[in-house]
């Protein structure tokens, strides 16, 4: 009975690592975004970096707490803000985390990830490195 639950378990988080990451067909090659809780206690703010021109700053988030394996990474998930003009949405998303808000947000896996297998999706970071998702400028906070 044991065997089977534990059978069970590993079919069920494929699927979900799966379900949380969308593949959007880009002109020359796939992107995957996902959506992820950022939970209080789970991260915190590079406050050596803090929030920069452009409205770049980078969240921490402890490797055992990531839902995408990171083998070549031995600490910290570094989430990354991208550079842009417009810096008013991003103003509010780092003030709800330095407030250690609970927030949903969207992230870009791109460039450094490996597509493990196809069907189910599994990857896996190269590095240590996400982005948040952007589109036209801005931080994009949907799939």
């Amino acid at each position: 009975m044991r065997y089977l639950l534990a059978v069970f378990s590993v079919i069920v988080m494929s699927k979900i690592q799966a379900q949380e990451i969308v593949v959007n067909k880009g002109k020359y090659s796939d992107y995957y975004h996902m959506m992820y809780k950022l939970e209080s206690g789970k991260y915190k703010i590079n406050s050596n970096y803090g929030f920069n021109e452009g409205g770049q700053f980078e969240v921490l988030v402890p490797k055992q707490y990531f839902s995408v394996p990171a083998p070549n990474c031995k600490e910290n998930i570094i989430i990354r803000m991208p550079w842009s003009d417009n810096e008013t949405k991003k103003q509010a998303l780092y003030k709800k985390l330095v407030a250690q808000k609970e927030v949903n947000v969207v992230l870009e896996l791109n460039p450094y990830i490996n597509l493990v297998n196809k069907k189910p999706l599994k990857v896996e970071l190269q590095y240590c490195n996400v982005f948040f998702r952007h589109r036209s400028g801005d931080y994009y906070d949907s799939l």
